[in-house]
């Protein structure tokens, strides 16, 4: 009495959890979710208008396209103001170097000037005449600026811009053919020398000419230029970001009763530009509804929604609906989704297209089944509709590649299986959205930008193996990828296994032939079937010459043994194999079949010959397997193939009548005894697995049937 009301009370503690974990779903999702009121309206570019007429409810400003913004900006970025910092230091070194160089050269011609008698007063004149002509010259040059090349950092040339001069506090504009380049400079100043030695040819004798065009020779202007403008970039991407900030958002505007679109007219390019203006003024606006109605609503369609859920669970899969993990990450995955989307929205984070959706249904397939994952993947694709703009497009766009997906990818047990499948969901994703594009005759830039995204989207996909393995540590749960591992005969368990107990390892291998075969007649998950069949007689390991597989000489230990002691052994390799399955670390899932695979059953044979000696004693407990009976599927078809394979090595003549004996008995005396009541097989699927037990024995053992000894 006091384990039945202990048992009540944990089932009432795990349906209050299990209620708790929606309730929790719910309230973090509508946490999330934006507040804004939803435009009503579908619409598509390119597509008829296929609501009622609609008129302009309230007045709003015309937003500009994504593309129209771009222009603006590389427009703004072409004709953007260039502003540099002048180096006044640069002028004065480069000067003083000029007049060293003069000096030098001066004494190679003359003494020096200020020794020069009076009658030469004219002579001194034009020496310093042509000195000052340089100096001006240069001057002027770092005066009004010189820059290194003729190329603008926008990437411009000088021709007709306007660049801006820092000079301490004050800033000076001039067009750019104004200022100096290096090239300008030394032109400019050899013109100037050119001018002066043509201007003062007349007052100069022979000896004075010669000795300025020998000093012409060799002052070289470059050795004097250097530019004293520097690109102030902070400066210019400063004053370039407030020009970007200032662009208008909008080009006209829509007033209150103004036709905006009438029914069956066609919604192109304006009218699209005009229809989003209207919902994100609406959205972003206060002529919606009040917060308190957007969140009433909100709240009450998501309540439906993961009522529908658990409706779904508990009507048609009771088996993830009652493990309380498995609803926890089915509910986990979904809620991960929509708020992930949410968010992306809201902070406008990245492009939509880049979220991997897929994998949702990816993993729910991974771990249960194709319809399960099947619903998961519409609801979700149904929730995320209420986030995202355009949410129909969406809609098909994320439904269909992921119901190829999932129809068409049966298992994950290869990594070769999921790059191809991701290499699938990109050509269907990009079908899809180019057909949606040409139907909007949307056709730019824009696309092959978008086609990258879900490209990146499906290569994502390929993050489905860390994140499967992830959750199989984190939920308990077992991928095909892991039973297939775990099915290969050099791990460490089935090593030994084939090396200390030769006939159980074959018997094993009969086993899990057997079971994989027949279920793929009824339905299941073969590699779970299979990997169960491997493992379910580890147990002998303890004690292989107790088990008749193994004794090859002979001599059998039981004849030294009573049966009491002897079905103890027998019965003790469930038991001893459950340990040795945890000291290696086997999944709970394939625990499972060395604790079912003979149910609580008996030992049979020391049964009924102790029953023979004893038969007035209540004995049964002591013959009885720990069990519990077989909980799946799976369990209860290893079970079957177990006991059938074993008893079948022990006819005394092979044919289809003694075989088909064989098969009906054991398996009719195992439904009779309730071994199956907890699985999901039916009376058809039983009867299904009779037929191709019959026919896989008949095959094994067709020689001894054509040619008997």
């Amino acid at each position: 009495m006091e384990t039945n009301s202990k048992k009540s009370l944990i089932n009432i503690w795990s349906s209050i959890f299990r209620v708790f974990i929606y309730v929790i779903a719910v309230m973090i999702i509508l946490y999330v979710l934006p507040k804004e009121a939803k435009f009503k309206y579908e619409y598509q570019k390119g597509s008829p208008w296929k609501h009622e007429n609609l008129i302009a409810p309230f007045d709003f400003a015309i937003y500009k396209s994504a593309e129209e913004l771009e222009n603006d900006k590389k427009e703004l970025i072409k004709e953007a103001k260039q502003y540099f910092l002048k180096d006044n230091q640069v002028k004065i070194d480069n000067i003083e170097h000029f007049f060293a160089a003069y000096n030098s050269l001066m004494k190679e011609y003359t003494d020096r000037i200020d020794t020069l008698s009076d009658e030469l007063t004219n002579t001194k004149d034009i020496y310093h005449n042509f000195r000052n002509t340089i100096y001006a010259a240069l001057s002027n040059v770092y005066n009004t600026g010189l820059l290194e090349t003729e190329i603008l950092p926008n990437g411009n040339d000088l021709k007709d811009h306007i660049i801006l001069i820092r000079d301490g506090d004050i800033t000076d504009q001039k067009p750019s053919t104004e200022v100096f380049t290096i090239k300008t400079a030394y032109l400019y100043v050899k013109n100037s020398i050119r001018a002066f030695m043509s201007e003062s040819a007349g007052s100069m004798t022979t000896t004075e000419f010669k000795n300025i065009e020998k000093m012409v020779e060799g002052l070289n202007p470059n050795q004097w230029l250097e530019h004293n403008l520097t690109y102030d970039e902070a400066t210019t991407q400063k004053v370039l970001n407030e020009s970007i900030n200032g662009i208008s958002q909008t080009k006209g505007i829509v007033q209150s009763g103004q036709r905006v679109i009438f029914q069956g007219e066609m919604v192109g390019d304006d009218e699209f530009l005009i229809l989003e203006s209207l919902r994100r003024e609406y959205e972003l606006s206060d002529h919606g509804a009040g917060y308190n109605f957007i969140f009433l609503g909100q709240a009450i369609v998501f309540i439906l929604f993961f009522a529908l859920i658990f409706m779904f669970l508990k009507t048609f899969r009771r088996e993830i609906f009652y493990q309380t993990k498995y609803s926890l990450l089915i509910l986990s995955l979904l809620t991960v989704v929509i708020v992930g989307m949410s968010l992306v929205i809201r902070y406008n984070l990245f492009s939509i297209w880049v979220v991997p959706f897929l994998l949702l249904a990816l993993i729910i397939k991974t771990f249960f089944d194709t319809r399960t994952a099947l619903f998961f993947h519409i609801m979700a694709c149904v929730a995320t509709g209420f986030v995202v703009p355009n949410s129909f497009e969406y809609f098909v766009m994320q439904f269909v590649p992921g119901y190829f997906m999932i129809i068409s990818l049966q298992q994950i047990n290869r990594r070769g299986l999921v790059f191809r499948t991701s290499i699938i969901c990109f050509i269907i994703y990009a079908l899809v959205y180019l057909s949606f594009e040409f139907m909007s005759g949307n056709i730019d830039g824009t696309i092959w930008q978008n086609l990258i995204f879900l490209g990146v989207n499906s290569m994502l996909l390929l993050l489905a193996y860390p994140v499967i393995y992830l959750f199989e540590k984190v939920f308990g749960l077992l991928s095909d990828v892991t039973l297939v591992e775990l099915a290969d005969s050099n791990r460490p368990l089935l090593r030994r296994l084939a090396e200390e107990a030769p006939g159980t390892f074959a018997h094993c291998t009969q086993v899990a032939n057997l079971a994989e075969a027949a279920i793929f007649q009824v339905g299941g998950n073969p590699h779970l079937a299979r990997t169960g069949a491997l493992y379910h007689d580890i147990g002998k390991l303890t004690a292989p010459l107790y088990f008749t597989e193994n004794q090859v000489t002979g001599i059998n230990p039981h004849d030294k043994l009573d049966y009491l002691k002897s079905a103890e052994i027998i019965i003790n390799h469930v038991i001893k194999g459950v340990e040795l399955a945890k000291q290696y670390k086997l999944p709970l899932q394939i625990i499972d079949f060395i604790k079912t695979h003979h149910g609580t059953s008996k030992a049979g044979y020391f049964y009924k010959m102790y029953k023979n000696e004893h038969p007035d004693e209540d004995c049964d407990a002591k013959f009885t397997y720990p069990g519990p009976r077989p909980l799946n599927k799976e369990n209860a078809i290893v079970m079957m193939a177990d006991s059938i394979e074993a008893a079948s090595k022990s006819l005394k003549t092979y044919d289809t009548v003694t075989i088909s004996n064989l098969v009906d008995n054991i398996i009719n005396g195992q439904i009779a005894q309730k071994q199956f009541d907890n699985t999901n097989l039916t009376f058809r699927d039983i009867d299904r697995v009779k037929e191709l037990f019959k026919e896989k024995l008949i095959n094994i053992y067709h020689a001894r049937i054509e040619y008997p000894k």
